[in-house]
């Protein structure tokens, strides 16, 4: 993946409107046959750096290449390497589905004789077939973002760019939506914005966690779920004297930090987490230090996983250092 050549480039770029700054001085990258999910909460500025990457709009400052051209100053030619499919998919509801995929044909500069081509391409993707001769203010949700989507497949385009490509789709079309896009990602560069964390960790070979305009990790699934030891989290219930508890527990090696919460309803009782490190063996040495020092009621252990450590990640707004697959 290192060799092959970076299609997507954004580098220190802010977006402000009026004096609001919306996006703060982000950076990555997408290199071909590489897709890289884009996640954050709503309103974390996904789809403004999706418009910035599209030319639809330009950053306050930095820059945006799409495939070798500057979106500042480039962006027609960068534009015709781009395949779009915006969060709320432009369609044209009174043309039938193969008229608006000639439509947009045209629209794109596709060759004439490539079109028919092209169109059976997309609609055999896109799973279309069906309803190619039906209007488009006919059709369900669901077939109305896979038509979204096969526009923005039309012509090949070097660049797919997918802003939450799976809203309003059943299970079944969800799953065929993610056949098509890791099908496309082999050979292009698929940048794929979702606020669903299942979405990327199902399909991305790397996750570029955003919120309130800033990036917060760029990383693989798998180097983001090895880097949660720091959400494993031991939860007792303890009664006793917790100064004393509290002392003995932090003297336990592995036991980064301790919080306890007293017990409203029970004098002397308290719930206490312990947040520890990702070793076996832990448990044992937190009972075994509580009972000396107290009594213990229940223990249970938290597990990592990529959601709770996407959840630190936006609720603690840490920012690891990135790492380039």
């Amino acid at each position: 993946m290192s060799n092959q050549p970076t299609l997507i480039s954004v580098d220190s770029v802010t977006k402000r409107y009026g004096s609001k700054e919306i996006i703060h001085n982000i950076s990555f990258d997408v290199k071909k046959g590489e897709i890289v999910g884009f996640l954050g909460p709503n309103g974390a500025g996904k789809t403004t750096t999706m418009r910035m990457i599209s030319g639809f709009t330009a950053p306050t400052s930095g820059k945006v290449v799409v495939a070798g051209h500057d979106m500042s100053h480039d962006n027609y030619a960068g534009a015709k390497k781009i395949g779009y499919l915006p969060e709320h998919p432009p369609l044209y509801e009174v043309l039938n589905v193969r008229r608006y995929l000639q439509f947009v044909s045209k629209v794109k500069r596709i060759k004439r004789s490539r079109v028919d081509s092209e169109l059976d391409r997309v609609m055999t993707a896109c799973r279309l077939e069906a309803v190619r001769d039906k209007e488009i203010y006919k059709l369900s949700k669901g077939y109305r973002q896979r038509v979204g989507l096969a526009q923005a497949l039309l012509g090949d385009p070097d660049v797919l760019l997918l802003d939450e490509p799976t809203a309003g789709l059943d299970p079944g079309q969800i799953q065929e939506t993610r056949e098509v896009i890791r099908s496309f990602g082999q050979d292009h560069a698929v940048l794929l914005s979702t606020h669903i964390l299942p979405e990327v960790t199902l399909i991305c070979q790397r996750i570029a966690i955003i919120n309130d305009g800033r990036i917060l990790a760029v990383d693989s699934p798998e180097a983001l779920q090895s880097a949660s030891d720091r959400t494993n989290n031991v939860s007792i219930e303890v009664s006793g004297d917790s100064h004393k508890l509290e002392q003995a527990i932090r003297t336990i090696n592995g036991v980064k930090d301790v919080k306890f919460s007293p017990n409203k309803h029970r004098e002397m009782y308290f719930q206490v987490d312990c947040h520890v490190e990702s070793r076996d063996g832990i448990e044992s040495e937190l009972a075994k230090i509580v009972t000396t020092h107290g009594a213990l009621h229940s223990l249970s252990r938290q597990k990592p996983t990529l959601e709770n450590v996407f959840l630190k990640y936006i609720n603690d707004g840490t920012q690891p250092k990135e790492t380039k697959l």
